[in-house]
């Protein structure tokens, strides 16, 4: 990855991510906070649950509105899917990589266990923000 250190989110709430999706549930295009993020697929659903991606949409200095724009409009030639099978470990950039995950079909939830890595250490969100994640602040 060709960083000299990698550090573990130390907020007390989103260091560690478990999230079941069950049928019709999915998560909408989105670039993730952290340099990179590890899954590891802990059950497959019987459909759908996919992973799609577009690698280096943007970047640090240019956030790409216009490419952002064509990939929300389905109009992205360079959209790729990721099938993964339960046990499943993926590691990827997901700062300036669009990813997101199609709705479950089916009654087997897709579980999946999420860590998220930063290049610096002591990286925590503030209140607000684990209000809107998490419904909590403690």
């Amino acid at each position: 990855m060709e960083k000299p250190a990698l550090y573990p989110k130390e907020d007390p709430l989103a260091r560690f991510n478990a999230m079941g999706y069950q049928a019709g549930n999915g998560l909408n295009w989105h670039f993730d906070r952290s340099e990179f993020t590890t899954t590891l697929l802990l059950q497959a659903p019987e459909r759908g649950g996919v992973f799609e991606y577009r690698t280096d949409l943007r970047s640090d200095d240019d956030p790409n509105h216009d490419g952002v724009a064509r990939l929300l409009r389905g109009e992205d030639p360079e959209v790729r899917v990721l099938r993964l099978w339960a046990g499943t470990l993926n590691v990827f950039q997901g700062k300036n990589t669009a990813h997101r995950v199609t709705k479950v079909q089916g009654a087997t939830r897709r579980i999946i266990a999420v860590f998220s890595y930063y290049e610096r250490p002591g990286v925590s969100f503030s209140d607000e923000e684990r209000l809107g994640f998490y419904g909590r602040v403690a």
